[in-house]
């Protein structure tokens, strides 16, 4: 691929957790892509470099959120962050006329009695919620183009919706009476999520159910 001679300028908010260091491996090996910005409340005004070495091209000062999502001027800021962030920062970058792809759940739920129910917050960008378009390519391509606001799936629903989609298309099966059966690994609890059941000596070789017939991916 041709590096372009202005490449997109991308800032990543909570760039050191696990979503977002992954993120940002992927965003440096891509050519049409600048990092300009990053967040970390946890560590902020530290180099990216003493948190994850690792990342030693990377010559980025980590920032509080709400400075890293314009520091830089960025055209894209991804939202790595805990369900509740995107929806109280993103709308500022949005009118600003930045584009918003959010690893979260704040924008895939249209309808936001439906998001207080599973995620037990109000709402608190609402006016966006029409405009967000749903993050799988496979399903929704066409609407992704130009997108402003991209609502980045969750690991269950992609497993499931990759799977069913084209036999639903083609009729192959009824809609009804389909069971899911989808395993995660720890890692999806998050960077923080250090309780015990967590830990991979407690998890090793072992399969637990979590919220069963209450999953927020249900919806």
């Amino acid at each position: 691929m041709t590096t372009p001679a202005h490449p997109i300028r991308v800032a990543v908010i909570a760039a050191t957790g696990y979503g977002g260091i992954e993120l940002l491996r992927w965003l440096t090996a891509h050519p049409a892509v600048e990092i300009v910005a990053a967040s970390s409340e946890s560590s902020a005004g530290q180099p990216l470099t003493a948190v994850y070495p690792h990342l030693a091209g990377l010559d980025l000062t980590l920032q509080p959120a709400a400075d890293a999502r314009f520091h830089g001027d960025p055209q894209v800021v991804f939202f790595a962050t805990p369900n509740g962030t995107a929806m109280k920062l993103a709308p500022e970058v949005l009118a600003r006329g930045g584009k918003v792809i959010d690893l979260s759940a704040d924008f895939r739920l249209k309808d936001p009695a439906v998001y207080a129910q599973y995620y037990g917050m109000e709402h608190q960008a609402t006016d966006w919620l029409a405009q967000a378009v749903y993050g799988l390519p496979e399903l929704y391509r066409e609407s992704l183009h130009g997108a402003s606001l991209v609502a980045n799936p969750g690991c269950y629903p992609t497993s499931a919706l990759l799977a069913l989609a084209p036999l639903l298309r083609a009729g192959l099966i009824e809609p009804r009476g389909i069971i899911i059966d989808s395993k995660s690994g720890v890692s999806g609890a998050g960077r923080t999520a250090l309780q015990t059941p967590y830990l991979y000596a407690e998890a090793n070789e072992d399969v637990s159910a979590y919220k069963v017939g209450t999953h927020r991916h249900q919806p």
